[in-house]
């Protein structure tokens, strides 16, 4: 029986545009307060980043590969009174991550303390001490970065002036990569454990040391592999949301918000469907929904320039393919970085150049998954950052060249006859994101996780011209990366029950965030 929560009318109706994990989190956590929540996506299929494709009659996840916060998908099927482990099937992961080095040496980052200071020792012996330090100061990061602060709505100058001086205690004004050099000398531990700020788009030499927490996080609650891949819980989400009495709507791409003043009154479709709301929520990244959404006026536009300005993420460029026979060696994730780091990091983030020395992100999800592969083959997508699209390249005619560039550097690092054994392949470049996610610049992560676009200095996730607009996703508070995304739904929660709720009614309904209050 459901045990859902009522804390406002059924006649109250929320519309939220785009079923990525943001979308669907959001859309579920307003359903369980008792509004009634139609839920768009203009593609056929759901899941935003998170999509699915087959390629060779095989399924790929075509963005994120693991579950790094599972506690925060569990608190959704609560709020239901159900077990999310009754629909979804999490398989660890280990190592975490393999990182191979251009030296030919590698390191294994494990999910416990003795493995990794050995693993260091291994690596850089006489290091290994050094790393509950480390640890301990991630985990500074984590209490501030996460658990206080990702579901707490940044709305007004005074909310970051709040939080400033501990910012500042931290030292969250440095870099990842200057904070992880504090602790290890040896270049190759100071990229391993600089390197996962790139998973959230942004340059580990300009990105806040604040995201030092995703270590923190991945130590505290695992890697985890969605057993079918990460779409099989995108379907879990989704049959939860209509199971319960949410409405879904695939092949409703958004053309246009019907305004009456400064509120938002219907979203309209172009397919000619008119969905009416007391409140909208968009997990369109926030730029295209200002610029494409929403009719403003020539002043109104020139007072929003600025946005434009904000620094994005890097591209991405995705190849999948499928082999004739299984690479048993290979880990579910190694990550193969270049000869190079920072002049890489230059050359993509700020000469928006394609680095012939690329570093690579490869993915096996068979290793964990058998379902995942082929049989008596193999299945992968690797991923290589890159500009993108302020960096003017024409993928249409360069796809084919990265492609063979991707195939030639896991030929020489970890995979001698990869050419032969190539069965079917597929790419999808910065373009996908522009064309397909509705990113403006096709960036693979909105903008860049940078001090200056952190918490209250991103974008907000309730507009501050409009008051019944919201929005999720990577472009929001807290950011990027699957538990910030998700994160971001329940600042939204916390946004619309102070906007739309009586004090009675916001007792009624379940509060925002127990999850993250509970894991400590």
């Amino acid at each position: 029986m459901t045990q859902q929560l009522r804390g406002v009318s059924a006649s109250k109706t929320a519309v939220v545009v785009g079923a990525g994990f943001g979308g669907l989190a959001v859309a579920l956590r307003l359903l369980a307060r008792g509004y009634r929540v139609d839920l768009l996506e203009k593609h056929a299929d759901l899941g935003g980043r998170a999509r699915t494709f087959e390629l060779d009659g095989h399924s790929f996840d075509a963005g994120p590969t693991v579950i790094t916060a599972p506690f925060l998908f569990a608190e959704l099927f609560e709020r239901f009174g159900e077990v999310m482990a009754d629909q979804v099937t999490l398989l660890p992961v280990s190592p975490f991550y393999r990182m191979d080095f251009a030296d030919g040496s590698h390191f294994d980052y494990y999910g416990t303390t003795e493995a990794l200071v050995a693993e260091i020792d291994r690596l850089s012996p006489g290091e290994g001490e050094r790393y509950p330090q480390f640890l301990q100061a991630a985990e500074a990061m984590y209490d501030r970065g996460f658990t206080e602060l990702a579901q707490r709505p940044f709305t007004r100058v005074a909310d970051m002036l709040e939080v400033l001086p501990d910012l500042i205690k931290l030292r969250a004004d440095r870099s990842i990569y200057q904070f992880v050099s504090q602790f290890f000398s040896d270049e190759r531990l100071r990229r391993a454990f600089s390197v996962p700020s790139l998973l959230v788009g942004g340059n580990p030499f300009q990105t806040s040391a604040l995201y030092a927490l995703i270590h923190a996080l991945e130590r505290k609650s695992g890697v985890w592999y969605v057993q079918g891949g990460t779409g099989a819980l995108i379907k879990a989400l989704a049959h939860l949301f209509e199971r319960h009495g949410g409405r879904l709507h695939v092949g409703q791409s958004v053309q246009h918000l019907e305004m009456d003043g400064l509120n938002v009154r219907a979203a309209v479709t172009d397919q000619g469907k008119r969905f009416d709301a007391d409140l909208v929520v968009s997990n369109a990244d926030p730029l295209y929904v200002y610029d494409h959404w929403i009719e403003r006026t020539t002043l109104q536009r020139l007072a929003d320039s600025h946005r434009a300005r904000l620094k994005q993420s890097m591209g991405l460029f995705v190849l999948y393919f499928t082999t004739e026979r299984v690479y048993s060696d290979i880990e579910h994730h190694t990550i193969v970085f270049g000869e190079t780091f920072r002049e890489i990091l230059t050359e993509i983030f700020e000469q928006r150049q394609i680095p012939e020395d690329l570093s690579l992100y490869l993915h096996r999800p068979g290793a964990t998954d058998p379902t995942m592969a082929p049989k008596s083959g193999d299945a992968f997508y690797v991923l290589a950052p890159v500009p993108n699209l302020q960096g003017d390249q024409d993928w249409s005619k360069i796809s084919s060249d990265v492609e063979n560039q991707i195939i030639s550097i896991l030929t020489q690092r970890l995979m001698p006859d990869l050419p032969q054994q190539i069965r079917a392949k597929h790419s999808i470049s910065p373009t996908y994101f522009h064309t397909e996610l509705n990113s403006p610049f096709g960036s693979g992560f909105s903008i860049a996780p940078t001090l200056t676009q952190s918490a209250g200095l991103r974008f907000h996730n309730q507009s501050p011209r409009y008051r019944n607009l919201f929005f999720v996703g990577a472009g929001v508070h807290p950011g990027a990366g699957v538990p910030g995304v998700v994160c971001s739904a329940g600042v939204v929660e916390r946004l619309v029950a102070r906007a739309f709720e009586s004090p009675a009614d916001s007792k009624a309904g379940a509060p925002a965030g127990t999850a993250i209050r509970g894991l400590k």
